[in-house]
C-alpha cells in the first residue's frame, strides 16, 4: 500500500508543471526543458549547441529563417529529419527520428515552446491542437529537410 501511495505522489509531481491553458496552449516552460533533457540533449546538448557532425544547433541566425514557418519545428518533431543538412558551414549528416510515436501532443508542444524560447523567437506558446495538425499531416524525414531547405532559400 505505502508503495502505492508513493508511486502516485511521484506521478502526481511529475505531471504537476504541465498544464493546458483554455485556447489549448501547453503552458509550463519547466517540463519542456525536463522533456527537452530526456529526449533531445543526448544529441544536440543540454544547451541547444549540437554536436558535431551528429546533431545540429538548435539556436542560431538560421533559426529565426526557420522559425519563420510555425509549422517547421511541428514537422520536425513529429516526423523527424534526415539527410545531409548544412548549418554554419558545418556538414550534419544523421537521422532525427519521429517523436509522434513517443510523446504525446501535449509534451511536444510543451518541447517546441521551450525550443522557441531556447531560439529567443517571439511568438504564443505551442499549442497540443498545433503539434496535433502536424502529426496528422503527410510527413517524413527526409520531407522535413526538403522543408528546411525551402525555407532557407
Amino acid at each position: 500500500m505505502h508503495s502505492a501511495v508513493w508511486l502516485m505522489a511521484s506521478v502526481l509531481v511529475l505531471c504537476a508543471p504541465l498544464t493546458q491553458a483554455a485556447d489549448g496552449a501547453v503552458t509550463g516552460v519547466d517540463n519542456g526543458a525536463a522533456l527537452f533533457a530526456k529526449n533531445c540533449a543526448a544529441c544536440h546538448q543540454a544547451d541547444g549547441s549540437g554536436t558535431v557532425g551528429l546533431a545540429p544547433p538548435l539556436q542560431g541566425e538560421h533559426w529565426q529563417r526557420l522559425g519563420a514557418d510555425r509549422n517547421y519545428l511541428a514537422q520536425v518533431i513529429t516526423h523527424g529529419l534526415s539527410g545531409l543538412i548544412m548549418v554554419n558551414g558545418q556538414r550534419f549528416v544523421s537521422s532525427m527520428p519521429a517523436f509522434a510515436g513517443q510523446l504525446e501532443d501535449e509534451q511536444l508542444a510543451a518541447i517546441a515552446t521551450y525550443l522557441q524560447g531556447l531560439q529567443q523567437r517571439a511568438g504564443a506558446a505551442y499549442s497540443a491542437a498545433e503539434i496535433a495538425t502536424a502529426r496528422n499531416s503527410a510527413g517524413s524525414p527526409p520531407q522535413s529537410r526538403t522543408l528546411r531547405n525551402q525555407l532557407l532559400k
